[in-house]
């Protein structure tokens, strides 16, 4: 049975399962009673992801005294939430066949729009952190599914991650049958992982929500939408854009101070600068 966000004109046979590490991972963090010991035993069995988590644990984002050194302290430091966001992030780049510049582009999208949604949700008390963390890396997994299957060029993807680009939209849709919005929301539905994930990837672009959403999707879906301005401003896809923070659709939607929303994109534009390895390695 199809759930409501795989009504779509795509075939779902094709959807990417969960890499298996994420599902453990995924497991764990929903079951009761999970220890910080029974998590760190799974990360470590994978050193690529067990280093990128001593280095965000050590990166300026956590301001911690002393070098961390210990995987079971990076755990406990960067939590559970944060840690099931990083094994997903990781494991994204394990659902590619190849890892070219196209699929390099997608995946440093992903990393700069999930922190970067992190850093503004603490900064501006507006969302949940961790959550706003998921919300924004899994934004565009829609464009890794389709890149996978069908070869997108670089022009494509160049074209479809801009904020707000109907016009790639009709395309993807005249195409492929479906927007990459939309077989996203399908794809996380497949996955098992919360709905509210599924509303941000499908309405992120212009936060077209119905009526009735409640306060905290609508506060998680601007902040994303928000930051998916980041990447093109920090010059993931070539030269940084100006950033016209003022008609930014999630600013307005929350009536958001303007110089302050500048003054927090410009702080974490010094730290992303400054733990630019760490993001995106």
């Amino acid at each position: 049975m199809t759930g409501k966000f795989q009504n779509i004109n795509f075939e779902l046979n094709n959807l990417p399962t969960m890499p298996d590490m994420a599902a453990k991972m995924v497991t764990l963090i929903n079951a009761p009673h999970t220890s910080a010991e029974e998590l760190t035993n799974v990360v470590a069995k994978d050193p690529i992801i067990a280093a990128r988590v001593l280095k965000i644990a050590n990166s300026s984002f956590y301001s911690m005294s002393r070098k961390i050194t210990s995987l079971s302290t990076a755990v406990v430091i960067i939590g559970q939430q944060t840690l099931n966001g990083l094994v997903l992030a990781a494991s994204l780049r394990g659902i590619n066949k190849s890892f070219g510049p196209v699929e390099k582009l997608l995946w440093e999208d992903a990393m700069v729009c999930a922190i970067g949604s992190r850093y503004l949700a603490q900064k501006l008390a507006i969302a949940n952190p961790d959550e706003a963390f998921m919300a924004g890396l899994f934004r565009h997994i829609g464009l890794t599914v389709l890149n996978n299957q069908h070869s997108i060029s670089k022009d494509f993807i160049l074209s479809a991650v801009q904020p707000n680009n109907t016009a790639s939209e009709r395309i993807e849709v005249a195409k492929l049958g479906a927007t990459h919005a939309e077989i996203g929301a399908a794809v996380l539905e497949s996955w098992k992982l919360p709905e509210t994930l599924c509303h941000v990837a499908l309405h992120h672009a212009a936060v077209t929500l119905p009526p009735e959403t409640d306060d905290g999707l609508i506060n998680l879906t601007c902040l994303v939408n928000i930051s998916g301005y980041l990447p093109g401003h920090f010059g993931i896809y070539g030269a940084p854009t100006e950033l016209d923070v003022e008609n930014i659709t999630g600013r307005k939607k929350l009536n958001l101070d303007t110089d302050l929303l500048k003054e927090a994109i410009g702080s974490f534009h010094q730290i992303f600068i400054e733990n630019r390895n760490e993001i995106l390695s």
